[in-house]
């Protein structure tokens, strides 16, 4: 009695197993709602429907509104071309024989630069003499004869134009920086006055002559030994033609 049922225990569980084993090897197709239609042959093989020889391929539905909207953008944008015109910048004149005439008459207008314009324009300019001063004078030193008398010449060889810079030193008695700057411009232009006034005495055109003051603004030396005030109170004469 005891093996009859282990042998029907021992069938039950090979019957399973094969179930098992026939239902793996079973094919199911799957199914895709947005692809063609499926059909299972005999065999459970499975076989795709094609579309029929001749029929043209359309979009769905769900790409009709996709479609139009392109349609929509197309014609929007040959609208749009239609209307757009050429524009003209308004600060650009068109040629016309008007606007011709008036540039041709500005350019009448229009002065021309000559070689005889150009001869009158400076074309050389340097230092030419520096005169030295004592302290606080403005005196010319006779030893400068000599060289302002070369200046004058030199100006009338080439016509040229006489300018004088008169200078000081940065150092004057205790005082308050007003009249310390006041002093200085003053000696300055002084020294300038007279070196011009012994160039015209020598012979120099007034008018070919410049006077400027420059007081202690443009010192050449460096001041930390009398040395440097001493050259530092002077004119500078240039010529320029």
């Amino acid at each position: 009695m005891l093996g009859y049922k282990n042998i029907f225990n021992l069938g039950s569980v090979c019957l399973s197993v094969l179930l098992l084993n026939a239902c793996a090897s079973a094919v199911f197709p799957d199914f895709d709602e947005d692809e063609d239609e499926v059909v299972i042959a005999e065999g459970g093989r499975v076989e795709r429907e094609l579309p029929k020889e001749g029929n043209s391929l359309k979009a769905d539905d769900k790409n009709v509104a996709y479609e139009d909207d392109e349609e929509v953008v197309d014609e929007a944008e040959k609208v749009a071309a239609a209307k757009t015109e050429p524009v003209v910048a308004e600060d650009m004149p068109q040629e016309t024989e008007e606007n011709n005439a008036v540039v041709a008459e500005k350019m009448e207008k229009t002065p021309v630069v000559t070689e005889e314009d150009d001869d009158k324009t400076p074309t050389i300019s340097y230092r030419l003499e520096t005169i030295y001063f004592a302290n606080g004078s403005a005196v010319v030193d006779a030893q400068y004869k000599a060289a302002l008398r070369k200046v004058v010449q030199t100006a009338k060889q080439n016509d040229a134009t006489v300018i004088v810079y008169g200078y000081a030193s940065s150092r004057t008695r205790n005082t308050d920086p007003a009249t310390h700057k006041l002093a200085n411009f003053k000696v300055s232009l002084e020294r300038a006055q007279n070196v011009a006034a012994e160039l015209k005495r020598l012979g120099m055109t007034a008018s070919k002559i410049v006077v400027e003051a420059l007081s202690d603004t443009a010192p050449a030396y460096q001041e930390v030994m009398p040395e440097g005030e001493r050259l530092n109170r002077r004119a500078e004469i240039y010529i320029s033609y």
